[in-house]
């Protein structure tokens, strides 16, 4: 299976990857039935399981939260600034 090249791609990106395909490829060729069975169960839990949502929650829940973060993280870099000068 050749995947197509693409010049766009820096040459420190495509190694990885192709390693990465090739690997996946010989363990499918090795133990295909495994690999049906496997692919079977992630297909029934990624159905069963709301990862749209949990996803969705987890990036909400971040941007909520990084006004408040970000401010707590000004007001202690301010209070090292006042510490330090007060020496």
């Amino acid at each position: 299976m050749s995947e197509p090249t693409d010049p766009n791609q820096p040459a420190a990106t495509k190694k990885p990857l192709r390693d990465l395909v090739e690997k996946t490829a010989s363990g499918v060729q090795k133990r295909p039935v495994n690999s049906i069975v496997w692919a079977f169960f992630v297909g029934i839990f990624l159905t069963i399981v709301p990862v749209g949502r949990i996803v969705g929650a987890v990036v909400s829940l971040a941007v909520a939260l990084i006004r408040p973060v970000l401010l707590l993280l000004g007001v202690v870099k301010l209070f090292e600034e006042v510490e330090q000068r007060r020496k």
